[in-house]
């Protein structure tokens, strides 16, 4: 499963409490039955404002993805008619806007074409599950930014999309279309941010749904080869939803969910696999293999994605509320909106026997590994956050790897001060419960109110620390609070009983079978081929005992600083003498249970792990 390159990327979206812009509205037409070149013609319809200058644009970027796309870079030939189809000078002023000339002729319709990104051999591809893609009689995948653009100043007025389709396709959205047909949807929402929030995926249907508590989960698939079906899917993922929504206490912040898969028998144009979050769906891009290979795949991705239904989703920012697709603000804190997610994700499955502890245990090793070795570790998570876009791009995938682990490191101060009763689980519910969907708090007060909802000042404080300020965390003292040892460098002693061959004679005596290997030990104490072993300092040797009398020699040579071997060589009784040689041996971290853990240690491994009752 890591062999896969897999890259976890969000999208959100903030539904605007201020009013519409009453008497605008946009009305959209696109038929997929008419498909040139992978590309597909797209129709605008609006009213006519007495504005003298209207600004048509596609989004530079779009939430979540934390990379400049330009998606006006795959529309061409748009041409502006008014009412009675007279064509309107138009300027083209950058790569994703256009100026129209409103003075004379009054804008009504647009018109223009819409290129397939997951073919496109432009600069910067576009990773897919942000994309389009346009396979005539296929599949369509329609990312609402990539066809659909919006007029300066209007993004708050009300949308309708007509899409006109094979009567064999079926479009997998969490939308609902307003009417429906064998040959025609019509959706319709509230403005532009909730079009860009729901992609859909025509294909030929396949489809299935689970109910998770009040949650109804749709899943709609795509597989070429039919190595995979939605039921399938849909059972693997009942699985890893009925255990979040015991570890979010049965508190699932929507009453529907859509996951949009798509299998790939082909490679990545952009070089990456993974899955793009939206409030009430997420939309996957990953290669198509059997049900066993990527079932535990799409359980592992899923997990992480489902969650952000609370982060940011369900707890935001200002930035994140008032996202500017052409010139975003970035929050300072992807430490809360993808590094508790992704903690999320595995510390659930965990908890509800979904995956082994080992399996946990060892993903969070590798994530240490990786953020410690591949990263910056002494820059601010905060500055990487805010410059995640140009300066420290490099950095952000960091995210998932640092970010999990600082969301570690809180879990442990919020339970450790708490006596347990209190955890970043708890906090992050009742942050979603004073804020929810529709208010967001300010960026740099995040800290304070954290401090005031948990009541722990050391939340705060370890947050300031290790969050605003170059100072790595203290892996190794955050581990051993649970029991495990965690040292990025270990120094240990130790030898080696001479690099012999062993074996049993017909007396089941031990013996030196083998000497052509001697090390700088052997040929000291004089080992010689035959030499039936009797004594190790004063230790009779036997079959049951040879393992230990070595393995505790090698280990720990300090406590021999000589040897004396009493061994028989043909018929004679000789003793073998020489001074330990201590050696180094440098291990790179070290991660693995202590032996002897404290009852303080155990009982927050228990809390932790949520392993009280077992």
């Amino acid at each position: 499963m890591r062999q896969l390159l897999i890259l976890y990327f969000l999208v959100f979206v903030w539904f605007n409490a201020t009013a519409q812009d009453k008497g605008f509205e946009y009305n959209y037409n696109i038929n997929l039955n008419k498909v040139d070149n992978d590309k597909i013609k797209v129709t605008l319809q609006f009213p006519a404002t007495d504005e003298t200058t209207l600004i048509y644009q596609f989004p530079s970027i779009i939430p979540g993805t934390y990379k400049v796309y330009d998606f006006g870079r795959f529309i061409t030939k748009l041409k502006v008619y008014d009412a009675n189809n007279n064509s309107i000078p138009t300027e083209r002023l950058d790569v994703n806007r256009w100026s129209i000339n409103n003075q004379t002729l009054k804008a009504t319709k647009i018109t223009y074409w819409v290129s397939d990104t997951w073919d496109s051999m432009l600069p910067t591809r576009v990773f897919e599950p942000a994309g389009t893609n346009i396979q005539k009689d296929k599949v369509f995948i329609l990312n609402n930014h990539g066809f659909f653009g919006y007029f300066e100043g209007k993004m708050e007025a009300h949308f309708t999309v007509k899409v006109s389709k094979p009567s064999t396709m079926y479009g997998a959205t969490s939308l609902k279309p307003i009417k429906t047909s064998s040959l025609t949807d019509t959706y319709a929402v509230d403005n532009y941010h909730r079009l860009v929030d729901n992609p859909i995926m025509y294909s030929e249907a396949d489809t299935a749904s689970v109910q998770i508590g009040s949650t109804n989960v749709f899943i709609g698939l795509y597989s070429p080869n039919k190595k995979l079906d939605a039921k399938t899917t849909a059972k693997s993922l009942k699985e890893v939803l009925k255990a979040q929504e015991k570890f979010l206490k049965g508190k699932l912040p929507t009453d529907r969910y859509t996951f949009l898969i798509y299998l790939s028998d082909k490679p990545s144009n952009s070089g990456a696999n993974g899955a793009l979050e939206h409030w009430n769906s997420s939309f996957y891009f990953l290669p198509e293999m059997n049900a066993k290979s990527i079932l535990p795949i799409i359980q592992e991705i899923a997990s992480h994605e489902f969650f952000h239904i609370i982060t940011p989703l369900s707890i935001h920012s200002d930035e994140i509320a008032e996202f500017d697709f052409m010139q975003p603000k970035m929050s300072q804190h992807l430490w809360l909106y993808e590094g508790v997610t992704e903690y999320f994700a595995g510390l659930a499955l965990v908890q509800e026997h979904v995956i082994s502890e080992n399996a946990y245990l060892e993903a969070l090793h590798q994530k240490i590994i990786t953020s410690t070795t591949l990263y910056d570790r002494n820059l601010p998570f905060t500055e990487l956050s805010k410059e995640c876009l140009e300066k420290y791009s490099v950095e952000y995938s960091n995210v998932y790897q640092k970010g999990a682990l600082i969301a570690f490191g809180l879990d442990l101060v919020l339970l450790e001060n708490s006596n347990g009763k209190y955890g970043l689980r708890d906090l992050m519910l009742d942050l979603s419960e004073r804020y929810g969907a529709n208010v967001s708090f300010q960026d740099d007060q995040l800290f304070d109110i954290i401090d005031d909802i948990s009541n722990i000042p050391e939340a705060k404080e370890y947050l300031i620390k290790y969050v605003t300020t170059s100072t790595p965390l203290p892996l190794t003292q955050m581990f051993h609070k649970v029991g495990i040892l965690y040292q990025e460098e270990k120094i240990s002693k130790t030898t080696t009983f001479g690099n012999v061959g062993l074996s049993m004679n017909d007396k089941d005596q031990i013996i030196i079978d083998d000497i052509t290997e001697l090390d700088e030990f052997g040929k000291k104490i004089g080992y010689q081929k035959g030499d039936v072993l009797l004594e190790f300092n004063k230790i009779e040797v036997s079959a049951d005992n040879i393992g230990t009398i070595i393995n505790d020699f090698v280990n720990h040579p300090e406590s021999f600083p000589k040897v004396k071997i009493l061994i028989e060589r043909k018929g004679k009784i000789i003793k073998l003498k020489s001074k330990t040689q201590v050696n180094e041996l440098i291990e790179e971290n070290v991660f693995e249970k202590e032996d002897d853990c404290s009852e303080q240690q155990q009982k927050l491994f228990n809390v932790w792990l949520n392993k009280s009752s077992q």
